[in-house]
C-alpha cells in the first residue's frame, strides 16, 4: 500500500487522479462505465484491492454524478465507493445529502443513512432514515417524511407527511403506509395509506377534502378523486355531503382531442332530504377549430328542478338566474363575409313547466362586413338572418330578416369627415302555426347621415412629456319609417322597431399622455368625457323633443397610487333629476392593498334605452322601470402584518336597507410560503318569502408546490387575494409579499 500525500502553504490543497477506462475497469459489472475523477486532501491507494481511500473534502467525479464528503473509499474495479460525513451526491437533476452513503457509480444503486433527497423539477424534499436507492428514479424508504417546503437546518418543517415505510418514484408517485400528517412536527391527522404525486405533472389520486358549514345546509363535506385518464383526458368524481340538506355528488370530465378541440362534461346528483326531492344538473361544452376560418361550439345547461341553483349553488349569480340557455353555434369566415348557424334552447328557472319560452332552432345568418363597390368610395354591407321559433304553447313562426346598405365616407375640407348612409330592412313571417298561410311582411327604410371632426392640440410639460388633448363633435341624423307591425308576433327586439327622426349630438374629449414603464414609456389616457343626447324632430316616446343628457367619464392615474374612475349617468334637465347613475370607483394594488366601490341607481319611470339595432349611440326610446333600483357594491384588500391577507366584498340595497351578501375571507401564508390557510365566510340576507337568512362557511388549506382544498367561493375569493399578488393556489408561484405587510 503506498501513501500519497501532499501538504503545501495554500490550504485545503487537492490531489487530482484521472483514471482513464483502464483494463481492471472495463472489467466492472458495467461495461459502459465512464472514467472517474477523484480528489481529497490525503489519498491512500491500495493495489491489491484496486481501492482510495480519501480523507478531507473528497470529492468524486462520473459523468453527471458528482460526490462529496468528509471521507471515502472508492473501489475503481466495481464502481463501488463507501462515503461518511457530510455526503452529497447530485446527478444533475436529484440531490442526496446524507451521514452515510454505499452507491455504486456503475448500477447507480445504493443505500444512504439518515438521507435528504431533494428534486429540484418538483421541488420537494425527502428525508428518510434509511433512504434505498433501487434505479435512478426509485427509492424505498423507512422512517420517512415528505415535504415542498424549504427547511433551513435547526428550523422545524412546517408541515410534512411522515411514514413508517414509504416507496417513492420520482416523476411519479410516494406511496406510503402508516402516515401521520405533521405541522410543525406536531401530528394532526392520521392516514393508514397515501399515494400522492411527487411530481408537476397531473396524476391521479384523492384530493384534499372540503369542509365547511351552513346555517341551512349544517355541516358540508365534499372529498374529490381525481383519474388522470390520459394525457389528452381526466376525470373528477366528488362526494358531496351537506348535513342538513342530504348527499349527491357531481362528475366532471375534460378532454382534449387535438390542438382545436375541446370539451367538458360535467353533471351533480343530489338527494335532497327535506324536499324529499331528487335534483340532477347537466353542463356540456365542446369547441372546435377545424380550420382558421371554420369552428363551432356546443354549450348544454340543463336542470330537471327549477330550484336546483338556488338550493345547490354557491355562485351568487346563478341562484338570481331567471333563465339559462343551451346552443349550439357554427361559424365559416371569409375576407369580409361570415356565414353562420345558430340553436338556442332556454329554460324559464322559475317555471319549469312555461311552454311559452321561445326556442330558436335554429338560426341561419349571413353577414358582409365592408365591401367597397367597384372604385367608388362607396361600401356595401348586409346582414341577413333566417329565423325558426318555436314554443309548446303560443305563437312561432318562420321569420327572414334582411337589412342591405350602402354607405359612403366623404372628406369635407380636410377636418370634416361627413358619412352618409341608407338601408333597408324587409322582415317577413310565415304565420301557418296561426292558421294563416298569409305571409306577413314589413318594410322599413333606414337613412342616416353623420358629421365628425378631431381637434387635437398638444401642450408642453418640463421633462418634454407633453399632454394631448382631442376634441371629437359629431352630429348624426337618423330617419326610420314608420312600419305596419301591431300584428306581428314579437320574439326579440327586431320584432318591434321606434320610429325614428332623430339627431344625436357628441361631443368627447381625450386627455392622454406618455408616462414612464420601467425603462419604456407607454401611453397612458388619463381623461376621457363623452356626451350625448338625441333630440325628436317628430313624435318621442316620452312626449319630449329632448332625450336624457348622457355622461360617460373615465379617470385615470398612476400618482400617488394607480386609481381610476368610471360614471356612467343620465340626466333629466326638463325634471332636473338623475334618472340613471352607475359609478365604480377602483385603487388598484400598491403597497399590499386594494378597494373597489361602486354604485348603481335607476329610478322609476321612463329610463332610457342605450342604442338601438341600428346605432349603438342613439338615444330614441325607454324602458318603463318599475319601481327604483338602488345598491352599491365594495371590494376591499389588505396584506396585514404577521403574513396575514383580508378581503372583503359586500352588496348594500339602499332601498331596503339590507346586505343581501356579504364576502370575507382571511388567509395566512408562513414566511417560507410552502403553506397557508384561510376562513371564507359568506353571510346571506334574508329574502322574504322565497329564502331564510343563510351563513357559510368554508376552510381553505394550501400545501405550496402540491395544490389546495378546493372550495364553490374559490373563484371569487382567488380573484380577491390575487388582487393581493397572492395565489391561494399556487403559493410559490407568487412574489414575497409587499414591505408594509411584513411584522412589525
Amino acid at each position: 500500500m503506498g501513501l500519497l500525500s501532499r501538504r503545501l502553504v495554500v490550504p485545503l490543497t487537492v490531489l487530482l487522479f484521472l483514471l482513464e477506462a483502464t483494463p481492471a475497469l472495463a472489467e466492472g459489472p458495467s461495461s459502459s462505465a465512464r472514467p472517474i475523477h477523484i480528489q481529497a486532501d490525503t489519498l491512500v491507494y491500495s493495489k491489491e484491492t484496486q481501492t482510495y481511500h480519501g480523507k478531507g473534502s473528497v470529492v468524486v467525479v462520473q459523468g453527471p454524478y458528482r460526490l462529496e464528503a468528509d471521507e471515502a473509499t472508492l473501489n475503481v474495479a466495481t464502481g463501488q465507493v463507501t462515503a461518511v460525513g457530510r455526503v452529497h451526491l447530485n446527478d444533475g437533476v436529484h440531490d442526496i445529502h446524507g451521514e452515510r452513503l454505499d452507491f455504486n457509480f456503475n448500477t447507480t444503486k445504493g443505500v444512504i443513512f439518515h438521507g435528504r433527497l431533494f428534486v429540484l423539477e418538483g421541488n420537494f424534499t425527502v428525508d428518510a432514515q434509511v433512504m434505498e436507492r433501487l434505479s435512478e428514479e426509485q427509492y424505498r424508504l423507512e422512517d420517512a417524511s415528505f415535504t415542498t417546503c424549504s427547511v433551513l437546518e435547526g428550523e422545524r418543517t412546517p408541515w410534512q407527511f411522515k411514514a413508517e415505510k414509504a416507496e417513492l418514484e420520482v416523476e411519479g408517485y410516494l406511496y406510503a403506509r402508516n402516515v401521520q400528517f405533521c405541522i410543525l412536527d406536531v401530528p394532526v391527522m392520521y392516514l393508514p395509506a397515501v399515494l400522492f404525486p411527487a411530481k408537476r405533472e397531473r396524476a391521479t389520486g384523492f384530493l384534499i377534502p372540503v369542509i365547511g358549514s351552513s346555517s341551512v345546509q349544517g355541516f358540508k363535506v365534499r372529498e374529490a378523486f381525481f383519474w388522470n385518464i390520459s394525457p389528452s383526458q381526466d376525470a373528477t368524481i366528488t362526494l358531496d355531503e351537506r348535513g342538513k340538506l342530504g348527499t349527491g355528488g357531481t362528475l366532471e370530465y375534460r378532454y382534449k382531442l387535438s390542438r382545436n378541440s375541446d370539451g367538458y362534461f360535467w353533471t351533480q346528483y343530489f338527494r335532497d332530504v327535506p324536499d324529499q326531492t331528487t335534483r340532477w344538473d347537466v353542463i356540456y361544452k365542446h369547441t372546435s377549430k377545424f380550420s382558421d376560418d371554420l369552428q363551432g361550439r356546443v354549450n348544454i345547461n340543463y336542470v330537471n328542478q327549477r330550484a336546483n341553483l338556488f338550493v345547490l349553488s354557491e355562485d351568487v349569480l346563478q341562484r338570481v338566474a331567471t333563465y339559462q340557455e343551451s346552443n349550439a353555434f357554427l361559424s365559416n369566415r371569409w375576407d369580409n363575409q361570415v356565414l353562420y348557424g345558430l340553436a338556442r334552447y332556454s329554460q324559464n328557472l322559475t317555471n319549469l313547466s312555461d311552454k311559452a319560452v321561445v326556442q330558436t332552432l335554429p338560426e341561419i345568418g349571413y353577414s358582409l362586413t365592408p365591401w367597397r363597390v367597384g372604385g367608388l368610395p362607396v361600401y356595401a354591407g348586409l346582414d341577413a338572418t333566417f329565423d325558426d321559433f318555436a314554443r309548446l304553447q303560443g305563437t312561432g313562426a318562420l321569420r327572414t330578416d334582411l337589412f342591405p346598405r350602402l354607405w359612403a365616407s366623404l372628406p369635407w375640407d380636410r377636418y370634416v369627415t361627413m358619412t352618409p348612409l341608407v338601408g333597408f330592412r324587409e322582415t317577413a313571417y310565415n304565420r301557418s302555426l296561426l292558421q294563416s298561410d298569409r305571409p306577413t311582411s314589413r318594410e322599413a327604410l333606414y337613412f342616416s347621415n353623420s358629421v365628425d371632426t378631431r381637434l387635437v392640440r398638444r401642450f408642453a410639460q418640463e421633462g418634454g412629456v407633453g399632454i394631448t388633448h382631442k376634441i371629437e363633435p359629431a352630429v348624426i341624423y337618423e330617419y326610420l319609417t314608420p312600419t305596419r307591425q301591431a300584428d306581428l308576433p314579437v320574439f326579440n327586439d327586431v320584432d318591434r322597431l321606434t320610429p325614428k327622426n332623430l339627431l344625436t349630438y357628441e361631443l368627447t374629449n381625450r386627455l392622454s399622455t406618455m408616462v414612464s414603464a420601467g425603462d419604456t414609456m407607454r401611453y397612458l389616457e388619463f381623461g376621457y368625457l363623452r356626451l350625448t343626447q338625441s333630440q325628436h324632430l317628430a313624435s318621442s316616446p316620452t312626449g319630449k323633443p329632448f332625450s336624457d343628457l348622457r355622461g360617460e367619464l373615465i379617470l385615470r392615474t398612476l400618482q400617488p397610487i394607480p386609481a381610476s374612475l368610471d360614471v356612467d349617468t343620465f340626466y333629466n334637465h326638463s325634471e332636473s333629476a338623475v334618472s340613471v347613475l352607475n359609478t365604480d370607483l377602483n385603487f388598484e394594488l400598491r403597497n399590499g392593498y386594494f378597494l373597489s366601490l361602486g354604485q348603481r341607481f335607476t329610478r322609476a319611470g321612463p329610463v332610457p334605452v342605450r342604442g338601438d339595432l341600428f346605432n349603438p349611440l342613439t338615444l330614441n326610446d325607454v324602458l318603463i322601470q318599475s319601481e327604483k333600483t338602488h345598491f352599491y357594491t365594495a371590494e376591499v384588500g389588505t396584506a396585514l402584518p404577521f403574513n396575514l391577507y383580508a378581503v372583503l366584498r359586500g352588496y348594500y340595497d339602499a332601498q331596503t336597507g339590507r346586505f343581501p351578501e356579504v364576502d370575507y375571507g382571511l388567509y395566512y401564508v408562513n414566511p417560507s410560503r410552502c403553506w397557508g390557510v384561510g376562513v371564507l365566510l359568506i353571510e346571506r340576507g334574508q329574502i322574504p318569502g322565497v329564502a331564510p337568512a343563510q351563513t357559510e362557511f368554508a376552510f381553505l388549506f394550501t400545501l405550496g408546490g402540491v395544490g389546495s382544498t378546493d372550495s364553490p367561493f374559490n373563484a371569487v375569493y382567488q380573484r380577491l387575494f390575487q388582487r393581493l399578488g397572492l395565489d391561494i393556489q399556487k403559493l410559490r408561484e407568487v412574489s414575497p409579499p409587499p414591505p408594509s405587510a411584513r411584522p412589525f
